[in-house]
């Protein structure tokens, strides 16, 4: 897997963030975490209260086991860690003692209540709301990345600063949250001061039976609601499902605004846009192909991530633009 300078310089970052100390909290949090007392939060499913801050926690997506590594805390077991390590590359490493327990769609109950844990992580889209077996486990959180009010990437902040309650590690969050801040802030200064088109396509590519296939961010996706936050204007307006996201063919990026630069994640063994597109001629006449505006980033970037993949995206982006 490839790794570029500015995911080092991230985790460096990281480390940095760890030790240091502040505070913050979601605004729907109702007490602070503290290192021996009771945590409590409200949220979309009620008010989750433990007695203490959990420190062995299971998380069954992995933007929520990149949250907990954020916050300074190894999870005990994930759900498909082999795809947690090819997928989120680019952000916070697991390490060898965390267990497998599974899926992310199908994690094995009996492996998570092994680890006896404090506290689990899942999120809405995998559970359906059904949180009855894992709540017979141990209390769970479980995230609506998709559905909150007030956009994908306001609710990235708002679940951070959830776990942080629960695990009473606040300080620790505030100083993550106020990295990203300060970097969203970077961001918009350079790229005001740069000549550089600030319009976007923000992409996958991959191969799906046979076909090369265009996963395109439009809104209201966390990855293109950063960017827009650090002064860059989405390209796509077109049509998109639930999440945010459009599923086309190399016909369909000709509905792309052409000023755009196209920004993609692929990986080395799969990629589409240097592999069959490269003779295409859909492809080649794009006016951002054709000029010389497509810029890959690290094929570990996961865009669906926490703080953390946000301060990497904005690298990334940086980097690719030459920012």
């Amino acid at each position: 897997m490839r790794r570029v300078a500015s995911a080092a310089a991230t985790a460096a970052g990281l480390a940095l963030v760890l030790a240091a100390c502040g505070s913050d909290e979601a605004a729907d949090d109702t007490s602070d975490g503290d290192a021996s007392g009771e945590v409590s939060i409200d949220y979309h499913h009620g008010t989750l209260t433990l007695d203490e801050p959990a420190t062995t926690v299971v998380a069954l997506e992995w933007s929520l086991a990149e949250d907990l590594l954020a916050l300074g805390i190894e999870p005990a077991g994930v759900a498909d860690v082999e795809g947690y390590e090819l997928w989120v590359a680019a952000g916070p490493q697991l390490g060898d003692d965390v267990v497998d327990v599974g899926t992310r769609q199908e994690p094995s109950l009996e492996q998570i209540a092994a680890l006896e844990p404090d506290l689990i992580l899942t999120d809405d889209d995998r559970t359906g709301g059904d949180l009855t077996d894992l709540e017979d486990i141990a209390p769970t959180y479980s995230s609506d990345f998709y559905g909150r009010d007030g956009g994908q990437l306001q609710t990235m902040r708002d679940t951070f600063s959830d776990i942080a309650t629960l695990t009473g590690t606040e300080d620790v969050a505030a100083d993550v949250l106020a990295d990203l801040d300060a970097r969203t802030e970077e961001f918009a200064a350079s790229l005001e001061d740069a000549d550089v088109p600030a319009t976007f396509v923000l992409a996958q590519g991959y191969t799906y039976e046979g076909a090369a296939t265009v996963r395109i961010f439009g809104a209201p996706t966390m990855a293109s609601e950063l960017l827009e936050s650090g002064g860059m204007t989405n390209g796509w307006t077109g049509e998109t499902d639930d999440y945010g996201l459009t599923d086309t063919d190399v016909e369909g990026l000709t509905n792309a605004d052409p000023s755009s630069s196209l920004i993609y994640v692929a990986q080395d063994d799969d990629n589409i846009f240097t592999g069959e597109l490269a003779d295409n001629p859909v492809y080649q006449g794009l006016d951002f192909v054709a000029n010389d505006r497509v810029h890959p980033i690290d094929p570990g970037t996961w865009l669906w991530g926490g703080p953390v993949t946000a301060v990497t995206i904005f690298d990334e982006v940086s980097a690719a633009l030459g920012l």
